[in-house]
């Protein structure tokens, strides 16, 4: 395998590095390109900066603004008795709803100035002329520096045939004048592409309503904001006119109190303590203008749909209080995209695990919201929100993304080594738990479940065969052997020859009953596999049929990597390894396949039909242990012959020999050329004529490994 440090490693990570530059620079440039041509972008970061701006403190608000509103109790007047509404002039116009006659309008004038109102600016057009302008016009000239009503853009549709104009109030109210009358403002707001409102234009020209071109010495109109301002001595924060101010709203609707128009007539309502008899409206700057949406005057804003004059209301908000937005320009907005990128780079070098490179992204995330909604909240800057964070994040998944594929091949290469040279288990382990694995290696102690397989005479095999047609039967023995240990999760830890060792436990801990279920599965599937291998064999020329022996023990062992540092070989050592090896020794003098000590029977009794086979004192030990061979799995029904055999084991061993040497011949001739029932058979005929002592324990010692 390739050093950490040879130049094949350290050329990988270049070519890594300048691919992860490569990454970052592509999505920076194709964030770039969507921010300048691609509009949902735009609008998703308008939507974004109204979600911070909502989390941000709001304008402190003008107690010099008062709104006066048209709403449902001054066109309707339920609440105020018929007596009353008879008694007042005002509210018997106001009676017959909205729009009011137009003499009602001096008498709202006269209430408010005689009460010491400073401005008086109504949010309605008064387009038409009508019989009974005069009182109103008069009322008009009467507080010309003190009253404000509007007038509108309207940029015309080529489509329906109507012409771009500037809508004036009727000529029977206020002559069309040039310069354009001072008590003549403009009611439009522009809202951004999305269609919300965000920025007020305290000055335009016509001009630049209807894009044509400027003539030098072109009229710049106020809107109605900025006239207010200008004739309530407040001309000063007036921001620059033809540009737009993204402004700080005070807050949602209905922030500016509405008060009902007509409570200015309603006597109930005019001398409670809210008015106390119009001392309220002393220097305040008065606006009248409809509130809800039977008017269709509401707007959309970063703070939810207003009315149309809340919207003048918060404009004058926030040139009364300097409450404007700075925006970053658009060659920063470009500057901080390619930062983004840059960022994304330098995180994927700093963190290179998976979870803390994705965890890094999100933080920097969260990061960059938390600086614009700082910003916003006390620099009154907004900063782009979305296109970094795209160019940020699409850059690090984009690297995330190369990182897993140069893994995922790398794995594999090293995968198809490991393949070659160990188990498939130790490969997984080595690849998936590096830490776990380089604590296994330097040794621990397990509780495995061992099964170790031999070839029976295999030495006089090797005497008498064609080694390259042997070689080759045995390759083709020792892949379905193998197919079978791994199908049941087992770790393949050594070929010994012509035997086979595997392990359940030792690269990552199983359940004693787990590991026992899948060995003993294992000989099932070996045992099987050899059938069919031998059925082929048999028809194949120079082939020989082959028998195996299977011992299944488990146990304490010592697991590590073990051996010379150029051949490591990861193992388990110990006892039970050597049992199991003992095990299948016994499988040829009990003439039987498999055999397992009874820890694993006791574990799996519940999932198999075992057969007692034997109790054995195997070699080294002074404890006799039963052993068993499987016959099957339970899903399948148990030999019908089971049970009678087991009974005429427990009468050996309750020593009533010759009751159980008749049952083993009965067994004998039904079960075809059984040699356990022989065994035992002969045994008892023995131990009938000469009884075993008194100290004997059904057992047979085995004095060979």
């Amino acid at each position: 395998m390739t050093p950490a440090n040879s130049p094949s490693k350290t050329a990988f990570r270049r070519y890594s590095r300048k691919a992860l530059i490569a990454i970052c620079v592509v999505c920076t440039l194709v964030v770039i390109i969507l921010q300048i041509i691609f509009t949902p972008l735009w609008k998703l970061e308008l939507t974004t900066e109204d979600l911070i701006s909502r989390y941000c403190k709001p304008a402190p608000l003008s107690q010099e603004l008062v709104f006066l509103a048209i709403d449902q109790a001054s066109t309707r007047l339920d609440h105020i008795e018929l007596a009353e509404i008879e008694a007042s002039p005002a509210l018997k116009l106001m009676e017959g709803g909205f729009p009011y006659p137009r003499t009602v309008y001096p008498m709202i004038l006269d209430r408010l100035f005689e009460s010491g109102a400073k401005v008086v600016v109504m949010d309605l057009l008064f387009l038409n002329e009508r019989d009974e302008d005069g009182a109103f016009r008069a009322a008009l000239e009467k507080y010309r520096d003190r009253v404000v009503i509007g007038s509108n853009f309207d940029s015309g549709d080529r489509l329906s045939g109507t012409m771009a104009l500037h809508a004036m109030p009727a000529q029977s109210l206020i002559k069309v004048t040039k310069p354009v009358d001072g008590r003549v403002a403009y009611v439009n707001f522009w809202p951004d592409l999305d269609g919300v409102v965000r920025r007020a234009h305290y000055g335009v020209t016509a001009s630049d309503v209807f894009q044509d071109t400027s003539a030098p010495d072109e009229e710049v109109l106020d809107s109605l904001a900025a006239k207010v301002l200008k004739k309530s001595g407040h001309a000063a924060s007036v921001p620059r006119a033809r540009e737009p101010h993204r402004f700080r709203f005070a807050g949602p609707g209905e922030t500016f109190l509405p008060r009902s128009l007509c409570d200015l007539f309603d006597v109930k309502q005019w001398t409670l303590p809210r008015y106390n008899s119009g001392e309220f409206f002393r220097d305040k700057i008065v606006l009248i203008g409809p509130q809800g949406s039977f008017q269709h005057d509401t707007q959309p804003t970063p703070v939810g749909v207003i009315a149309g004059p809340e919207l003048h209301l918060n404009v004058m908000n926030a040139a009364l209080q300097g409450a404007f937005v700075r925006e970053s320009p658009e060659f920063v907005i470009y500057v901080l995209i390619a930062g983004a990128g840059a960022f994304a780079w330098v995180l994927c070098l700093w963190f290179l695990g998976p979870l803390s490179r994705l965890s890094s992204l999100i933080v920097a995330n969260m990061l960059w919201v938390g600086i614009a909604l700082v910003l916003l909240n006390y620099a009154n800057l907004v900063i782009p929100v979305v296109a970094p964070l795209l160019a940020l994040t699409t850059s690090g998944i984009g690297c995330l993304g190369w990182d897993f594929f140069l893994e995922r091949n790398e794995r594999a290469r090293v995968r198809s080594v490991l393949d070659k040279y160990v188990a498939k288990n130790v490969a997984d382990l080595v690849l998936a738990e590096g830490d776990a694995f380089a604590g296994a290696v330097k040794g621990q102690r397990r509780t495995v479940t061992v099964l170790f397989s031999d070839i029976r005479g295999f030495t006089a095999m090797t005497e008498e065969a064609v080694p390259e047609e042997f070689v080759a039967q045995l390759n083709e023995y020792f892949y379905e052997m193998v197919e079978a240990v791994l199908a049941e999760g087992g770790t393949l830890q050594n070929f010994i020859g012509d035997a086979v060792l595997a392990a359940w436990g030792d690269t990552l801990t199983v359940e004693p009953a787990t590991g026992a279920y899948h060995a003993v599965r294992t000989t099932l599937r070996m045992s099987k596999a050899l059938r069919k291998l031998n059925e082929q064999w048999s028809t194949q020329p120079g082939r020989r049929n082959l028998d195996i022996g299977i011992g299944i023990n488990q146990g304490a062992a010592i697991l590590g990597s073990v051996g010379h540092p150029l051949r490591m070989s990861f193992t388990a050592l110990g006892d039970s390894v050597n049992t199991a090896a003992r095990l299948e020794g016994a499988t040829k003098h009990l003439r039987t396949q498999i055999l397992v000590e009874e820890s694993i029977e006791e574990l799996t009794r519940e999932r198999f039909h075992f057969r007692r086979v034997d109790s054995l004192r195997l070699k080294g030990r002074s404890k006799a242990t039963a052993v068993f061979t499987v016959l099957g799995e339970k899903s399948e029904p148990a030999p019908p012959w089971l049970g009678e055999y087991h009974r005429a084991v427990e009468l050996y061993h309750a020593r009533m020999f010759r009751e159980a040497a008749e049952i083993f011949r009965k067994l004998g001739e039904e079960i075809t050329d059984d040699p356990l029932c022989a065994m035992y058979a002969t045994r008892c005929d023995l131990y009938a004529e000469t009884p075993p002592s008194a100290d004997w324990d059904g057992s047979f010692t085995m004095t060979e490994k």
